[in-house]
């Protein structure tokens, strides 16, 4: 064999720059083949957690929500409570968190006012409506435990969720007002009167806040 054939068959050396280059690329190789098994590892953890718990955990939760639901209905206050107890406390998800409101109205019903409040507190809202509701009924809480600072912050916040919900708005507002009452704050009261009458003026002439305005501009 020639010495030329002898050169064309020994294989070119690979450059510094080279050698870096193909280092590099199996780099890249590599972790592009550990992350395509790390996504595959989360969709088949994603999908085993869906189906497996999540989607079980739901069906039952409104399974034992529709008992509870069911005992309301035919006025059986006392078992829906603690129907709604049991599913607030073992199940997560919408029927859990229904739980707890429901578990709130029947607790402030009874009077139980801070345990009322608890409940509240787990409550999660996914409607500015009613959340606003959730929210009033916090403040119909504190002010039933004399704690009115918090209960008109409460209504403040209620009337804001409310957006422009003529109804709720006002309604709201007039539940603020009387907490300022009871605490005294009459200028701030009567304010709250006034924009009543402003801009709710049926509202206002149902629930007489134009005297009441005034008896609150009189002290």
């Amino acid at each position: 064999m020639s010495t030329n054939e002898d050169h064309k068959n020994v294989a070119e050396p690979i450059l510094p720059d080279e050698e870096l280059a193909v280092n590099r690329d199996k780099r890249v190789r590599s972790i592009m083949m550990w992350t395509s098994i790390a996504l595959a590892a989360i969709v088949i953890g994603s999908i085993a957690y869906i189906f497996g718990y999540r989607q079980p955990a739901i069906e039952n939760g409104n399974e034992a929500i529709g008992v509870a639901d069911s005992q309301l209905a035919a006025g059986n206050d006392s078992v829906a409570l603690d129907l709604y107890q049991q599913i607030a406390a073992d199940h997560g998800f919408a029927a859990g968190n229904r739980a707890a409101l429901q578990s709130a109205i029947l607790l402030y019903d009874k009077g139980e006012y801070q345990n009322a409040l608890e409940y509240l507190e787990g409550y999660d809202a996914s409607d500015d409506i009613v959340a606003a509701c959730a929210t009033a009924l916090k403040g119909d809480c504190y002010a039933n435990l004399d704690q009115l600072d918090k209960a008109e912050a409460a209504f403040a916040k209620a009337a804001s969720l409310s957006g422009a919900n003529k109804a709720l708005v006002p309604y709201f507002l007039l539940k603020k007002a009387h907490v300022l009452e009871a605490s005294q704050k009459w200028a701030e009261a009567a304010a709250v009167y006034g924009i009543i009458e402003r801009e709710y003026a049926a509202f206002a002439r149902q629930c007489g806040a134009e005297a009441a305005r005034l008896r609150c501009e009189a002290l």
